[in-house]
């Protein structure tokens, strides 16, 4: 099964979950903080593109805030690891792309009144969110962490490729499935970005 079929299923799985809950969460969307922290009335109703959004989104987001914290996780890493200072610079660079994209989505969750991640599911076991497209597992990720020099910047770089493309094409995935204006926004925006790197780091490994 190719990654986007895997992920497409995934995300198909979650939004059937999501779906039992999510038609009164869209009447509860302003009750929530916005992802900007613009201050609003009590009482006011939140514009109607903070509701517009179905259960695919709902799922993808909940899927894609662990997706970006694993990367954030493996930027991290990067520091003590290696000397190369082209690899440090991107991972600075994913780190510095990804954690404002984190809060962002766990604001939208708050906005529509969801929970950050499918209930039943552990993303620290590894559940539904662990096999997202790109996910490492713990036993690729303790690779990572006991390597060094050379042979870390390889794995890291060829790791951080996979897990781009799992985001790439989930998010080419949602903006087919999804509703949400903000979410195809930040879609489009992890494609184009993610796509860049990619080439990057293909280049990085001489390929």
């Amino acid at each position: 099964m190719n990654t986007r079929t895997k992920t497409a299923g995934l995300i198909a799985a979650a939004a059937a979950a999501a779906a039992l809950v999510a038609g009164c969460s869209n009447d509860d969307a302003g009750s929530g903080h916005s992802m900007n922290s613009m201050p609003m009335s009590t009482g006011m109703s939140a514009p109607a593109s903070a509701a517009s959004h179905n259960a695919a989104d709902i799922a993808w987001v909940q899927m894609m805030i662990p997706h970006h914290q694993q990367a954030v996780e493996m930027a991290a890493l990067a520091e003590g690891r290696t000397q190369n200072a082209q690899l440090l610079a991107l991972a600075s660079q994913i780190k510095a792309a990804q954690d404002p994209e984190i809060e962002q989505m766990s604001g939208w969750l708050a906005e529509w009144g969801m929970p950050t991640m499918p209930a039943g599911m552990d993303h620290s076991a590894h559940g539904m969110s662990g096999d997202m497209g790109g996910m490492m597992s713990a036993e690729q990720m303790s690779q990572l962490e006991n390597a060094t020099g050379a042979e870390f910047d390889r794995a890291w770089l060829e790791m951080m490729i996979a897990h781009h493309q799992g985001a790439i094409d989930s998010s080419k995935q949602i903006q087919t499935d999804g509703q949400s204006e903000q979410v195809r926004e930040l879609a489009g925006k992890i494609i184009a970005g993610q796509q860049a790197e990619i080439e990057q780091m293909n280049a990085m490994l001489g390929r």
